[in-house]
């Protein structure tokens, strides 16, 4: 499929396939959008940096979509901030590929690690949860991973396994007095990433989406070490952002 015009992702903007055609994440609005089978494939032909998000799956689809048809729903997308006519300029953070195909281990399941609590510990706790509230409260998405990319680049030291255990063990220890964990992934992702940050353990910040029925979640991950969740939480999720 040519033509004249040319159609990017935006740095912003993160994307994912599923089964039910290609999740939009904005990261400046905080917002998701959808995208069908039939128009992903005809946005993969027409967008420079689309390609890698269309399975093998969608070419059994219908008839595609007509050259002009394909570029009107562009167009759309360009007036909504979702694509461009230019090429991005590469975002400041760097994203990681998550494996949730292996064999996965979780801290607090299958691997525990006990250490005792100092009173540095509560302060970069009190300190990282403060963090995480303004963040979720007031901050966008995009700021918040320019954030944690930096860090995370600027990061020497190899990732520790055991350190992080002990760290999450602790981190999970002191939960319980500030805050419940359920229906908060995100301000506890990010207060857990910021914890770990204190220390100089940079593990990857991962949203992930399904579509039937439609929910994101949020959770911390080092290869196939679970930080702040089991294999069963996150199964169903497509990740969409990864840092």
């Amino acid at each position: 499929m040519h033509t004249e015009k040319a159609y990017w992702l935006p740095s912003h903007v993160r994307a994912c396939s599923t089964a039910t055609g290609t999740v939009l994440l904005d990261l400046r609005r905080n917002r998701y959008f959808g995208v069908g089978r039939k128009e992903t494939t005809a946005l993969r032909a027409l967008a420079g940096n689309w390609q890698h998000l269309s399975p093998a799956s969608f070419a059994g689809d219908s008839e595609p979509l007509p050259v002009p048809d394909a570029m009107s729903i562009a167009d759309k997308l360009v007036q909504a901030g979702l694509l461009c006519n230019s090429a991005p300029e590469a975002a400041a953070f760097t994203p990681t590929q998550v494996d949730l195909n292996s064999l996965l281990t979780s801290v607090g399941h299958e691997l525990d690690r006990k250490a005792p609590i100092r009173w540095r510990h509560l302060i970069s706790f009190l300190r990282a949860c403060t963090w995480a509230r303004s963040s979720v409260r007031s901050r966008t998405l995009f700021l918040v991973a320019e954030e944690l990319g930096r860090q995370k680049n600027a990061a020497g030291a190899p990732f520790d396994n055991e350190h992080a255990i002990e760290l999450v063990g602790i981190f999970r220890r002191l939960r319980p007095h500030t805050f419940a964990a359920r229906d908060q992934c995100l301000f506890h992702a990010l207060a857990l990433v910021r914890f770990l940050a204190y220390y100089d353990v940079y593990p990857t910040w991962v949203i992930g989406v399904r579509t039937k029925p439609w929910a994101a979640h949020s959770w911390v991950q080092q290869g196939t070490l679970l930080l702040d969740a089991n294999p069963e939480q996150v199964c169903e999720y497509t990740p969409i952002l990864a840092i």
